[in-house]
């Protein structure tokens, strides 16, 4: 049974068909008729949409046009009555108010309690500069796909400036890490933080004599609630941190980030870290702690220690010519307490010094100059 075409469509002629196939050397199987003609049926579909497009009329064309102008003009006055809407929100902008947009300043004389009021504001504009810096806000749609991947960073023009801009931000506002704009800040930067980063924002804070702020940017870098800025702990950054403590004369804090570091495999303390601590309480006079960094040096780490990923790591060293040296130094501060007693003897910088020369003797070590005229120093004291 033969389906019919859909209403004005012609029927396609079945009998012309057969005289093609046969005219062709095709035998017309009933298959190949019904093949044959569903073509026919399609073709004549094609035509008719072809020939409807052509003859639609001109109307029609300048309506779609029309519309899509009417749609623009009122997304653009739309746009410009939010742009002049002035006093109460209530209240649509008059047309007077529409036309001065456009005029240009004639040139009137300002006045003087205007310029007052604008000399007091550029004046206190130091003291905010840091909570209204970087606060844009785009309007949705207003900026496209140009201010999507936009960041402090990138437009401040590398990490240079952008850890520049985060150091002079910090020393300005006296803010600490419990603060809610110190975490403002530190995101605000666009930094990654790693570890060249970090060590450049310590050294920095540091030469300018801002400890507390070096303290609180390592505190804050990993021990951020925000899982994606976690970052993995270095021991270079610690004992950067270190040597900023020993410059700003703080054995205590500096004993804390030592102590800290060696309750963590990833950040264990190394000659460096060592130096630095020792040169550090050498400097404050402690003996006591100063012997107990010697004696960290020759014990193995604690047991309970985080981060252990080896069962047979040795972290054993042994005290340098710098370590005595500070234990020499320590001399010049205060009273030596001679190491195995516990009194102060007669002449104890003298003790003290003598130790230390034993020791370089028993260690194998060789005094320096810094050594020799340490020893003097405390010889001239005593």
């Amino acid at each position: 049974m033969e389906v019919p075409p859909p209403t004005g469509i012609p029927t396609p002629n079945t009998e012309k068909i057969k005289r093609n196939l046969i005219r062709k050397g095709v035998y017309p199987t009933p298959k190949i008729i019904h093949t044959l003609r569903k073509k026919e049926i399609q073709k004549s579909i094609r035509k008719s949409k072809r020939l409807a497009n052509q003859n639609q009329s001109p109307t029609e064309d300048e309506e779609v046009n029309e519309e899509a102008h009417f749609r623009t003009l009122k997304r653009e006055y739309t746009k410009l009555s939010k742009a002049l809407m002035v006093g109460k929100p209530w209240e649509r902008p008059g047309f007077k108010e529409i036309l001065n947009g456009s005029v240009e300043y004639g040139g009137e004389r300002l006045k003087r309690e205007h310029l007052r009021e604008l000399s007091e504001i550029l004046e206190k504009r130091g003291e905010v500069r840091w909570l209204l810096d970087d606060d844009v806000e785009v309007e949705q749609g207003s900026s496209g796909n140009e201010r999507r991947g936009w960041s402090p960073a990138r437009r401040r023009g590398g990490d240079a400036d952008a850890i520049r801009f985060l150091v002079d931000r910090l020393t300005a506002a006296d803010i600490t890490i419990r603060d809610w704009k110190f975490s403002r800040v530190m995101k605000q930067s666009g930094l990654q933080f790693t570890e060249r980063q970090l060590l450049r924002i310590v050294e920095e804070l540091g030469a300018r004599g801002h400890w507390k702020h070096a303290l609180s940017v390592v505190e804050w870098v990993y021990t951020d609630k925000d899982k994606d800025n976690r970052r993995y702990k270095s021991r270079f950054v610690y004992t950067k941190l270190l040597a900023v403590l020993g410059k700003a004369k703080r054995p205590h804090e500096a004993l804390d980030i030592f102590n800290l570091m060696r309750g963590d495999c990833h950040i264990y303390p190394d000659m460096a870290a060592y130096h630095s601590v020792a040169v550090t309480l050498g400097q404050a006079g402690l003996l006591k702690e100063l012997l107990n960094i010697i004696e960290c040096m020759r014990q193995k780490p604690p047991k309970r220690i985080k981060n252990m990923c080896r069962k047979n790591w040795n972290a054993l060293l042994e005290p340098d010519v710098v370590i005595f040296n500070a234990h020499i130094d320590e001399s010049n501060h205060s009273l030596t307490l001679v190491p195995g007693t516990e009194c102060l003897c007669s002449n104890p910088t003298m003790e003290g010094v003598s130790w230390v020369f034993k020791q370089l003797r028993k260690c194998s070590l060789k005094p320096n100059g810094a050594t020799y005229g340490l020893a003097m120093e405390v010889t001239t004291r005593s």
